[in-house]
């Protein structure tokens, strides 16, 4: 394709909230079509519910208000203009006014998109193609998911009727696979997340931890848990170092990072501590870092289902059951470190390739 007759291929997802994971997956999405030779943008839109929530307005009441609001405002630094690679239009939270007629054809995906229960992303029907100037583009999906929305319905008429326009459906778990059967009879093919597509670029600004060290992220890690992670890092000579996520016994705590920061902190690490997020499990994986997840009802279903194709199931514990014992897997000698799965992967590039092909023909 020459650069004039490249298609215009517009993603819809949730790429400018303080997320490492959300911008992640979007960052590579976009890179992996323009990969295939098309153009390709986020739609810099969010629905003005979804932004509000996405501003963590917090009064100052008294102290922990006050640490609780330094604390964004440290994370939310790592995100300034970082959107600028992945965007060709100002950010707008009218649907009336994103430029549609920019764009030849749309990818939905790959965040939870399709989470039509959740206040506070404003039961938006832009992501099931359900509005003007979207009904008549190409429009496929590419590792959507619905979060903890129950799959069974019952269901808004936009999503019943926007599926029904999609041209090709990739999602990222089994409850989004029956969510799209149930709302409209269609199938849809499992793919992986977009993150694991391609390589990480380096970053700008590295990181430069002062020795080895075991990275703990996630929620917040009690203090018992702490307590038992440092005495297994002090015997095995390792920093104990954290992002964003209380740890007491933590030796060093960033609070301030870029995606591609935290991404660096996965990849140097020996090994990792999650306590229940999707990428903090997905990036473990891919850089071949023996982990162990601490279970959360929010992140249960879609995280379960990429340990059990992976083997690394046994890798998952429930909060508050994970005892000192415990965490002689994350020696690599003694359990073997996660490999990521390439036949997966290459069916879903695949998949992304004729998917857009089709798209664009239509």
């Amino acid at each position: 394709m020459t650069a004039k007759s490249r298609p215009r291929i517009g993603v819809l997802t949730y790429h400018n909230g303080p997320n490492f994971g959300g911008f992640l997956q979007a960052w590579h999405l976009v890179h992996a079509i323009r990969a295939l030779g098309y153009e390709a943008h986020a739609v810099n839109y969010l629905h003005a519910t979804h932004h509000e929530s996405n501003q963590i307005i917090i009064p100052l009441k008294n102290l922990s208000s006050m640490k609780a609001k330094i604390f964004w405002m440290l994370k939310r630094r790592g995100f300034c203009n970082i959107e600028d690679d992945l965007c060709k239009h100002p950010f707008v939270s009218d649907a009336s006014k994103v430029p549609w007629d920019d764009f030849d054809a749309f990818v939905v995906g790959s965040d939870v998109v399709w989470d039509y229960s959740c206040e506070n992303y404003g039961h938006d029907p832009v992501y099931f193609g359900g509005i003007s100037g979207l009904k008549d583009k190409p429009i496929i999906a590419y590792a959507a998911s619905c979060g903890p929305s129950d799959p069974q319905g019952p269901f808004p008429d936009y999503i019943r009727n926007g599926l029904k326009n999609f041209t090709s459906i990739g999602v990222r778990d089994e409850a989004t696979a029956n969510l799209v059967r149930e709302a409209s009879g269609l199938d849809s093919e499992l793919v992986v997340d977009p993150t694991w597509l391609a390589p990480d670029p380096p970053s700008k600004s590295p990181l430069k931890p002062k020795g080895k060290y075991l990275f703990a992220y996630g929620g917040n890690i009690s203090a018992q848990q702490s307590a038992d992670l440092s005495d297994y890092c002090r015997s095995r000579n390792l920093l104990l170092i954290s992002a964003l996520s209380r740890c007491p016994d933590a030796d060093k705590m960033y609070r301030t990072l870029t995606p591609f920061q935290w991404v660096e902190l996965f990849k140097n690490a020996e090994a990792t501590f999650i306590s229940g997020t999707l990428h903090g499990t997905i990036y473990s994986m891919k850089y071949g870092r023996p982990f162990i997840l601490a279970n959360a009802p929010a992140t249960s279903a879609k995280i379960k289902q990429i340990l059990q194709r992976t083997s690394q199931d046994f890798r998952l514990f429930e909060p508050g059951e994970i005892a000192p014992d415990d965490l002689a897997i994350l020696d690599s000698k003694l359990a073997k470190a996660p490999e990521l799965p390439l036949s997966w992967i290459n069916q879903s590039k695949l998949f992304l390739e004729r998917s857009l092909s089709r798209c664009v023909a239509s």
